[in-house]
């Protein structure tokens, strides 16, 4: 019965969408590869959660320098605003509210869009509802079952297996854009350097030895390694005195850390609640950073700093880090995972 339901819901959801696509005036799919010199605006939808955000980097890169006359714009949650700051190939952030969705529509519409890109391989109602609403001549996404109506361009879904950073990249490709640049890339002004600067200063008692920051938190709990085995891990390295290491304390995680920190043989530093530029600002000023599979780890990639992440969840074809050295360490559906083997990898990268 419960199946049977389901059934329903998804067959009631397809023909939702394919109504939405009847009435939104699809257009005849322009010829490929798509004249991009007579256009002049693209909007790039990922409003999506941090991760997301930071594999996107390489999209906005690639549209500017393969036609650097188009006026580039990206919508991100608001909360990953900040990550999008001061890139030089992104000439404006659109913050999307997804408790206030209708805020951001009059805007998209005023703007006059030529092409937009939505980027999630996964369907989105969201991205391609803003898609939908944006009222731009192109738009081009991925070929789902509800997404008929919706797209002018659609990629077929089943591609062979990639890293998401590249499933971006595919639909820039696929309606000819070249000039295809594949790392992540954050970009930071002087006063983050001089505050991140001063935070490290101030926060390290070991300036002399290899910095290795360490994330034990993450969104949800049954996605993570043991605190107490982050606590083993942070506390060799320091009594061994092969790293400096410090913890990474996300909002409202104080009192974890606090309490980590302390339970150490050897008490062991903390960062301060830093912004998420902030926070891959001193990724990038450390030697390696050990997390989880979470959406700091995809910090790392973006600024090049050597991760050692453990996946209990999650593809890691898909979703690894990227252009950055680094191990993963897969503990699924068990607490097999030891100390030990954690440290082993992590002392290969201090070496």
């Amino acid at each position: 019965m419960a199946e049977l339901a389901r059934k329903i819901e998804r067959t009631a959801k397809n023909f939702l969408w394919s109504a939405i696509g009847l009435v939104s005036g699809r257009k005849s799919p322009p010829p490929l590869p798509m004249d991009f010199a007579s256009a002049r605006s693209v909007l790039v939808i990922r409003p999506d959660r941090l991760g997301d955000v930071v594999l996107s980097t390489p999209v906005y890169e690639s549209i500017k320098k393969s036609f650097p006359h188009l006026r580039v714009s990206a919508l991100v949650d608001r909360v990953n605003v900040s990550i999008l700051a001061n890139n030089p190939y992104i000439d404006e952030i659109i913050p999307f509210d997804p408790g206030c969705p209708g805020a951001v529509l009059g805007k998209l519409r005023r703007n006059r869009f030529d092409v937009v890109f939505t980027l999630n391989k996964k369907f989105s109602a969201t991205a391609s509802m803003i898609a939908l609403a944006s009222k731009t001549k192109y738009r081009i996404g991925y070929a789902h079952d509800k997404t008929d109506g919706l797209y002018d361009v659609r990629l077929p879904t089943d591609t062979p297996p990639r890293h998401e950073s590249l499933n971006n990249l595919e639909l820039l490709r696929h309606v000819g854009i070249t000039q295809i640049i594949e790392p992540p890339q954050i970009y930071f002004n002087e006063e983050e350097t001089k505050k991140i600067d001063t935070v490290l200063k101030e926060s390290r008692q070991h300036p002399e030895r290899p910095l290795v920051l360490i994330k034990p938190g993450t969104r949800v709990a049954e996605w993570g390694w043991q605190l107490e085995n982050f606590r083993k891990v942070a506390e060799q390295l320091s009594n061994t005195q092969k790293a400096e290491v410090l913890f990474i304390c996300g909002p409202g995680e104080e009192a974890m850390i606090d309490a980590l920190s302390e339970g150490t043989q050897l008490k062991i530093g903390r960062l301060p609640v830093l912004s998420i530029k902030e926070l891959a600002l001193a990724i990038k000023k450390s030697d390696l950073l050990f997390c989880n599979h979470t959406g700091i780890m995809h910090l790392a990639s973006a600024v090049q700093t050597p991760v050692v992440a453990i996946f209990k969840h999650g593809e890691t074809a898909r979703w690894g880090p990227v252009h950055t050295r680094h191990a993963l360490l897969e503990e699924r559906d068990s607490d097999t995972l030891t100390p030990e083997t954690a440290l082993e990898r992590i002392e290969q990268f201090l070496n």
